[in-house]
């Protein structure tokens, strides 16, 4: 027979997402009661999978929970092992309250039955009282966590990028297949001890833009975002937005003569995209569709390969675009983004409101969802959604937002912030029109059957 139980929240998935939101709820209320439930035997998500020498790809002090401070200093990107080690101590934490309990190893099968995924004598039946929240909606993926999606030939040598800090011997020739953070992470790893560039070979199936890691610093904001804004007002079309935030670097490709096909917030320092600029064998020819013994087929064309060549794969959809669907339901809950690139924070904000007694409709005004861009035109439709929010935000939430580790505002001088304030207030308005402008002259210039890049 199952244990019963019963809870105010039973949150699904107790990676980035759930544990922000669940720390949040406890700080807002002492009575609150949840359930963390995850297959995973600790904390901490996609970090349990991650390979040992990835970092956050943006400042450690917007990530995490927000009552549990996570950086060293401003420019701080904390590694795997510190992750780890950091959801251990906030789910230490947050049990430790007596209203939080994490049943680890767990699979949620619905209706509020969760099972044992290490003994078939242990299931719970879960009565709840207000809402079941969905954390796992963005599926996070790592290249460890599944197989490639293309065939490999017996004798041919493939690992997912975890396997390049075990390594037991050099190798004749890498071969990378990834275009995105994760295959240029795998490039930096090796570059960084010493490989050859020329014994690389990375193999890009689609460019990417890419954001400067510079600019997510605490201390460009209070410049960058007025401008960007200012800029947006005056853009009038996509490209336009582009051509300008390139001119400004405020974006950055790798080549300046191939236009990238994809955007999804991939940060990079100058110095990293020195490094993937210079190196000399890319290979553009589409998807890898198989590995054979003496050849890696792609959607375009064939290079060789043989047994004495290490592939690395790196394709796995970390934060893949997932359909908007109303946070607040009834009953029920799903997190998703929020504000443009910032999973911790949204979950954190959305934890917030839900504490408020406001209804579902409500909330839903404040909590437009931002799916995670994956195309160029993406960028115009999260930053306008993303703008929407942040004026429903500014007069009912102004002290919050002052108080949240997890937004700008926390890590700003008080002229700093008032200075951004009155930007926000000035600009946002008539930047968010500029973007539905563009948005409905891109949707116009689409033939009536062309599908949406």
């Amino acid at each position: 027979m199952p244990q019963t139980l019963q809870t105010d929240y039973l949150i699904i998935g107790a990676g980035a997402m759930g544990m922000a939101f669940a720390d949040e709820l406890v700080s807002q209320s002492r009575d609150v009661s949840i359930i963390l439930v995850d297959r995973r035997s600790k904390p901490g998500g996609h970090w349990n999978n991650a390979y040992s020498f990835v970092t956050l790809h943006q400042p450690a002090v917007f990530y995490g929970v927000n009552s549990v401070a996570l950086a060293t200093s401003v420019d701080d990107l904390a590694s795997a092992s510190r992750m780890q080690a950091y959801y251990e101590r906030v789910m230490d934490k947050l049990c430790a309250s007596g209203q939080v309990r994490f049943l680890s190893q767990c699979s949620y099968e619905g209706q509020g039955q969760i099972r044992s995924l290490s003994s078939t004598d242990v299931s719970y039946q879960v009565t709840v009282r207000k809402r079941t929240v969905d954390a796992s909606y963005s599926r996070v993926e790592v290249p460890s966590t599944r197989p490639p999606a293309y065939g490999v030939a017996d004798g041919i040598s493939l690992i997912p990028i975890n396997g390049l800090a075990a390594l037991d011997r050099p190798w004749d020739r890498y071969v990378v297949i990834g275009a995105g953070k994760t295959g240029m992470d795998a490039l930096l790893f090796l570059l960084d001890r010493g490989v050859d560039p020329d014994k690389l070979t990375w193999i890009i199936s689609n460019d990417c833009w890419l954001i400067p890691r510079k600019d997510t610093l605490p201390k460009a904001t209070p410049t960058r975002m007025p401008k960007q804004m200012r800029c947006l007002i005056e853009c009038r079309s996509l490209q336009d937005v582009y051509d300008r935030f390139e001119a400004r670097g405020w974006i950055l490709r790798l080549d300046k003569a191939i236009a990238p096909t994809k955007f999804r917030c991939a940060t990079v320092s100058l110095e990293e995209l020195d490094k993937l600029r210079a190196l000399p064998h890319k290979v553009r020819m589409g998807r890898v569709q198989r590995i054979e013994s003496t050849q890696i087929v792609l959607a375009e064309g064939v290079i060789p390969t043989n047994k004495d060549v290490l592939h690395i794969d790196c394709t796995a959809h970390g934060l893949a675009r997932r359909p908007a669907r109303p946070i607040f339901e009834e009953g029920k809950i799903t997190l998703q983004p929020v504000t443009l690139c910032q999973p911790a924070f949204s979950a954190c904000f959305i934890g917030m409101v839900e504490m408020r007694r406001d209804d579902d409709a409500t909330k839903n005004t404040y909590c437009t969802p931002v799916p995670h861009p994956e195309h160029p035109v993406d960028i115009v439709s999260c930053s306008l959604h993303s703008f929407t929010n942040a004026i429903t935000w500014l007069k009912p939430f102004g002290w919050w937002l002052t108080r949240c580790r997890l937004g700008i505002v926390r890590h700003l001088s008080v002229l700093e912030a008032i200075s951004l304030l009155i930007s926000l207030i000035r600009f946002l308005g008539p930047a968010s029109r500029s973007l539905e402008q563009i948005q409905l002259s891109h949707s116009e210039a689409l033939p009536a059957d062309a599908e949406q890049p």
